[in-house]
């Protein structure tokens, strides 16, 4: 919950609000890209993922990210979702964004493709799936780690913190709920967890601006679960965050594609 927690306190910029920690010193950014793909193309976009694969494991060997994975949207399942798929990327400079890709030489990532196959695939992938939006986050908060292919699954859950409390929201966050999920972790419940904070965005009209997320290396995520009537007791207080924060979405995810391991 320590990286994976996004908090900051928020600047006004053009209209835009930018967290100024996120200025005042570089941490990881995280990127979330949600992907609307078309009916019956599932397959095709996989294999759209896979190729784009080797080009983010070219970027990550050239300190360009420190992570890309690829993560299908288990719950809530709508036929009619604005998006089915989220990809994820971990820039380890703000920069490393604004220049993506400059430093890669797609000629060397696939030195026995001829350019029309390059061209076809750079295509299909416009043909199968539509970027519907993308959120940037400043990773401020973070708990255990990731090895390898451990974490499976990934819930995410989207806060609303209104502007006046933004402090007493990340002091909140600090003092009380950070050493819960910490004993979560050391507890085995818990593989990794982080909260961000959205750099960019409307306001007061925006429907969230911070992001906590979970992630289990285990499919009986909810089978076993943390006891917190136990943590309750111990800090009554950390079970108050409903006083600095609103919940307005929770997504359950399961990772299809990563740089360790192509999708099947």
């Amino acid at each position: 919950m320590k990286k994976l927690s996004i908090i900051i306190a928020l600047g006004l910029v053009s209209s835009l609000f930018l967290s100024q920690k996120a200025v005042a010193q570089e941490e990881p950014f995280i990127t979330l890209e949600y992907m609307h793909v078309k009916p019956g193309n599932s397959n095709e976009y996989l294999q759209v993922e896979n190729f784009w694969r080797h080009i983010h494991l070219a970027r990550q060997k050239a300190g360009e990210i420190l992570g890309w994975s690829v993560w299908e949207v288990v719950a809530p399942y709508k036929s009619d979702a604005p998006y089915q798929y989220v990809v994820l990327t971990v820039y380890p400079h703000f920069s490393n964004f604004l220049h993506s890709d400059e430093g890669i030489d797609i000629s060397k990532v696939f030195p026995n493709a001829s350019r029309d196959s390059l061209s076809r695939m750079f295509a299909k992938t416009q043909e199968v799936r539509e970027m519907v939006k993308r959120d940037i986050f400043a990773a401020e908060e973070h708990a255990g780690k990731t090895v390898g292919d451990s974490i499976n699954y990934l819930m995410a859950t989207y806060l609303k913190v209104t502007p006046d409390k933004e402090q007493s929201f990340q002091s909140f966050m600090k003092d009380h709920w950070i050493p819960v999920i910490n004993k979560t972790v050391k507890g085995g419940f818990t593989t990794f967890w982080w909260l961000g904070d959205l750099m960019f965005h409307e306001g007061a009209n925006t429907p969230y601006n911070y992001i906590s997320v979970v992630n289990w290396g285990r499919d009986n995520m909810f089978d076993v679960e943390p006891p917190f009537a136990q943590y309750q007791k111990e800090d009554p207080a950390a079970f108050e965050g409903y006083k600095w924060s609103t919940r307005q979405q929770r997504v359950l995810l399961h990772k299809v594609v990563s740089l360790t391991g192509p999708a099947k």
